[in-house]
């Protein structure tokens, strides 16, 4: 009998942080699109923003989504990297990295990598219908931002970085699914919904970018209310620190 996913997803006692652990990684969401990753290969991020520090980790591989300020932050890059980091990052965050001496891989939409003991490759993240001015979206597809599927300790995670429901979604294959919910700037609750439905092989479904700038708690149970109907466990987790 196969074990399941998730091992567990609890309140250890005596601790204020809820505990996720997915295969044999431990996962902490850092609030807005931030993730940790700590596995027994090594520690890695994503998108920290706002991040309370609590420890001396230090991330082994930051993966960056784009350049905006509240995905590519340098105060909150600088809380979880040291000089050995290795950074992941499209070229649009070029200029948002450049106070960082470390060594920096910068990639495009379709492209596959291993960073370390991260095996990755990137994904389309854009905009269709959510605009700043009359036929001008937030992210526009041109630009080249990205979201990540990371192989990391044997599980599967994509993180779909700032976007609507796109077609390229049909491509991936994850075994965890973390999706924006929040509307104004990426998709809604019921688009990611949708979403969930074009990925292949989602066992766990995990709803971000909300509670910090835009969107609320409301989202992220609309979205569970939505996906747990197709048999797919639904995660809403709470901010936890660094």
């Amino acid at each position: 009998m196969t074990p399941p996913l998730i091992t567990y997803s609890l309140k250890d006692e005596g601790r204020e942080e809820v505990v996720i652990k997915i295969g044999n990684v431990l996962l902490s969401w850092l609030g807005h699109d931030g993730f940790k990753f700590v596995t027994p290969s090594g520690i890695f991020a994503i998108d920290p923003y706002r991040v309370v520090k609590a420890s001396d980790d230090v991330a082994d591989v930051l993966f960056i989504t784009h350049e905006h300020f509240d995905h590519c932050s340098p105060e909150d890059i600088a809380k979880v990297i040291g000089p050995d980091t290795i950074i992941v990052a499209p070229e649009i965050a070029a200029e948002c990295l450049a106070p960082f001496d470390n060594e920096k891989v910068f990639v495009k939409p379709f492209v596959e990598g291993e960073v370390g003991p991260v095996k990755f490759y990137t994904v389309p993240a854009y905009n269709v219908n959510k605009f700043k001015a009359p036929g001008v979206v937030f992210h526009p597809k041109e630009d080249g931002r990205v979201g990540y599927v990371l192989e990391i300790g044997g599980i599967t995670f994509y993180h779909a970085g700032d976007t609507d429901l796109i077609p390229e979604m049909e491509t991936v294959r994850a075994d965890v699914a973390m999706l924006p919910v929040s509307g104004v700037y990426v998709m809604t609750a019921e688009e990611a919904a949708e979403a969930v439905k074009l990925i292949q092989g989602v066992k766990v479904a995990i709803p971000m970018h909300w509670g910090t700038i835009v969107g609320s708690i409301d989202d992220a149970i609309r979205f569970k209310e939505l996906v747990e109907p197709l048999g797919i466990d639904v995660i809403i987790p709470e901010k936890e620190p660094w």
